[in-house]
């Protein structure tokens, strides 16, 4: 008890984690992926590692595609000729093309299946709502995807909810998309849905981006365990930002609880029986790059818990999700509760898009936990991924609880004589994925199959 409220007293009476946001983002903008901003972060942020006092601090550099923004237009020249409002998605090709509008609402399969003959050569829409029939969210990926796989030569994403904002989202996974793929308002998106009323909008889509080789750093430090140094707890979350905002929330928030948790539990060096370690994560935006990196280059050491913080920090009742390991859900229910942390929701769901997902993919032990403030059915992600992700948003409570709840969490598991998560095989993740039907998603993300 005394560790605890040590960790408690100290992050709860601090402004810390909010100044950290507020530097990253003054200093080093959006830190989107393969930029000089970026790398600067990435600096930064080791720097601070170590000023905290973590036994290790350093940079592990990774070779991957980057994406530079440069012009995107979209123009009606059916039934009347005007441009536009649009941004590009990021890996979106350079290129031109024409074709017809098909909009295909929220995007559940169904709506694929049925305009099927229609999207043969046209330029797909669809909305970033949560599909109102399905059981599941469906991702920006997957209906994209689905598009192409229809024979759409265009994508158009548009945002469900009012404000002026196109929503931004990387197209592919480290790749170039086969098609041009872009963003619009909601208010962009009815006035093409008005002229559609009753008669063919065609459309033409004009990008001018470009893709190229980049280099990318995670950041790793850590607290040696005294006892069980080759057991290692690892706690990361993304640094990197989309290059059309501030990126304060996602995720300099869940930033800041990683460097938070850092600065708490280094008091505790020497005393930790565990190895823990902070990861802050380069290119998740553009697709989950660091950390797979990280994991294909660290597969022979032994994680026993990995927590990954995309999306903590922003707001309260948090949620806490085991990535596969629904055995444990009354363990961490037990713990938390033991911790005084009993408003958050734990439970068991996959997601195939944040840094944990490699992690778990290998069969290492994973959950993600997630704080996020109020959005809606519309648009999920509030302002995320629009130019409002800013730092008026950043909530330095949110910021102090959320730290002090995973420095407490990690501090009993590093303590524990033995921990009841157990490695799978990448078999038996991939068995999970095909029981949910989440394969077939990936695929049409053409992303790689765990065990294949």
């Amino acid at each position: 008890m005394d560790a605890l409220n040590t960790i408690v007293s100290q992050l709860h009476l601090s402004r810390n984690g909010a100044n950290f946001v507020e530097e990253l983002v003054e200093k080093f903008g959006s830190r989107f992926g393969g930029s000089e901003e970026e790398r600067l972060a990435a600096e930064f942020i080791r720097t601070k590692m170590l000023e905290y006092g973590l036994d290790k601090a350093e940079k592990e550099e990774f070779e991957c595609n980057g994406w530079t923004r440069k012009e995107t237009r979209l123009s009606v020249f059916d039934p009347i000729v005007k441009e536009v409002d649009c941004i590009a998605l990021p890996f979106c090709p350079p290129g031109e093309i024409e074709g017809k509008l098909v909009y295909l609402g929220d995007g559940d399969p169904q709506a694929y299946e049925d305009n099927r003959e229609k999207l043969k050569g046209a330029i797909a829409m669809v909305n970033t709502a949560t599909p109102k029939f399905y059981h599941r969210q469906m991702h920006r990926g997957e209906k994209l995807g689905r598009a192409i796989e229809a024979g759409a030569i265009g994508f158009i994403w548009m945002r469900g909810e009012p404000g002026g904002l196109p929503e931004t989202g990387s197209a592919r996974f480290n790749k170039p998309c086969e098609v041009p793929a872009i963003s619009v308002s909601y208010e962009t998106g009815h006035f093409l849905l008005r002229l559609a009323r009753d008669k063919d909008v065609s459309l033409r889509i004009y990008s001018d981006n470009t893709i190229q080789r980049t280099n990318s750093y995670n950041v790793v430090g850590e607290i040696i365990g005294s006892e069980k140094p080759d057991e290692i707890i690892l706690i990361g979350g993304h640094y990197d930002g989309h290059d059309i905002n501030e990126s304060a929330n996602d995720n300099g928030a869940g930033t800041a609880v990683v460097m938070e948790t850092a600065r708490a539990l280094a008091n505790f060096k020497g005393e930790l029986k565990r190895t823990i370690r902070f990861v802050a994560f380069a290119q998740e935006e553009t697709g989950l790059i660091g950390s797979e990196e990280y994991v294909k280059n660290h597969l022979d050491e032994n994680f026993v818990f990995m927590l990954n913080l995309d999306g903590a920090g922003r707001g309260f009742n948090g949620t806490f999700s085991l990535q596969g390991w629904s055995e444990n859900i009354s363990f961490f229910k037990k713990l938390l509760n033991e911790i005084y942390e009993t408003s958050i929701s734990v439970g068991d769901r996959i997601s195939l898009y944040s840094d944990m997902y490699y992690f778990a993919a290998n069969g290492f032990p994973a959950a993600t936990y997630a704080s996020a403030a109020p959005s809606s059915s519309g648009a999920p992600r509030g302002f995320g991924h629009t130019y409002y992700d800013s730092l008026d948003k950043l909530n330095p409570k949110a910021i102090q609880m959320d730290a002090a709840m995973v420095a407490k969490l990690l501090y009993m598991l590093s303590q524990m004589d033995d921990l009841p998560m157990k490695k799978k095989t990448p078999q038996e993740f991939r068995d999970k994925l095909e029981k949910m039907g989440y394969i077939e998603i990936l695929k049409y993300e053409t992303r790689k199959v765990p065990g294949e």
